[in-house]
């Protein structure tokens, strides 16, 4: 990988402006990591917000994995319960009427125990607020119970319904034969029964180039085959050839190495669902492109029915060409 010089990038110019993706020529040159994750996501962060902006809890509940969403979830209601629980426990043994400690296991089980009744607004009758500071409590809990189960459900609601891409990548891109030259490939299939429509391709070439004593991050379109399929049912290959006008042309893997280059993928399509728009984005590293490899046909013959179909768990399975 080149070295870079922060304290001195110049600024692109030209015909430059016109292909940088967005990056800017700062996050371009001078991050040592790649651009764009495999799962789509940037290495960039944001400093000097404030910080309930910079967490930004409603988008991380939103994109959150599930498991991770369920987790908190549960974070969440137990802290309440543990707060109010030891609130209540603060009330002392007046303070709650019902079975005695010895049998819920000390004061402070029991308390949470109530919290938990009341939290969820179950009430089975067995333990009550006696004094008036517990009445206090209660009320509030009541409240925070009523807005917490509100926002969960709604949370809940809008990941099921936020319209997403659901399609895997191959992991990693091919140099294969093609038409009598060489020509990389990405494959990719739909994980989901919704069907999208409408499906276009962008793949862009990023490597680094050295101007004089600095280097500069540059940005070259790569030209598909076919960059849009009206539907998308099962699999889709790019494929860009490799001709003397490709930005590829010529390249060695030791070379788009020494290049830190990066092919850098985002596909864009309609969710016959939803009728929304939808996007999918990814990219491969040097060290993820298989020189001279190509993809193993991965459909599965019809069935009795006479219904094609393909494994997707192949998807990745590529042999030497």
């Amino acid at each position: 990988m080149q070295t870079m010089n922060f304290t001195a990038i110049p600024t692109p110019r030209g015909p430059e402006e016109k292909g940088d993706l967005g990056f800017g020529a700062v996050v371009s040159t001078a991050s040592s990591r790649r651009l764009l994750n495999p799962d789509g996501t940037f290495n960039a962060r944001r400093v000097g917000l404030p910080w309930s902006e910079a967490v930004s809890l409603y988008h991380s509940a939103l994109t959150a994995r599930w498991p991770e969403f369920f987790l908190w979830v549960i974070v969440i209601f137990v802290g309440i319960n543990v707060t109010f629980g030891i609130a209540f426990a603060l009330c002392g043994p007046a303070g709650l009427s019902g079975p005695g400690t010895d049998m819920m296991g000390g004061t402070l089980v029991r308390a949470f125990f109530f919290s938990v009744e009341t939290f969820a607004t179950i009430g089975y009758g067995n333990l009550a607020p006696q004094s008036v500071p517990a009445h206090v409590i209660m009320t509030v809990e009541a409240f925070v119970g009523i807005l917490a189960q509100a926002l969960i459900t709604g949370l809940f609601f809008a990941r099921f319904a936020r319209p997403t891409a659901a399609i895997t990548f191959s992991r990693h891109a091919v140099v294969a034969p093609f038409q009598g030259g060489r020509a990389l490939m990405i494959r990719m299939a739909n994980r989901r029964k919704a069907e999208l429509i409408e499906l276009s391709a962008t793949l862009s070439f990023s490597f680094v180039e050295t101007v004089g004593n600095q280097s500069m991050r540059r940005y070259r379109p790569l030209t598909l085959e076919r960059s849009k399929v009206t539907f998308f049912p099962l699999t889709w290959t790019l494929v860009h050839p490799i001709t003397p006008e490709s930005p590829l042309w010529g390249l060695s893997p030791q070379q788009l190495a020494e290049r830190d280059a990066e092919f850098l993928l985002l596909l864009s399509g309609t969710d016959d669902t939803f009728a929304s728009t939808v996007h999918a984005r990814t990219s491969y590293k040097a060290d993820q492109v298989r020189w001279d490899h190509r993809f193993t046909n991965i459909f599965v013959p019809p069935d009795e029915d006479g219904i094609l179909a393909v494994d997707v768990s192949r998807l990745d399975e590529a042999t030497p060409a």
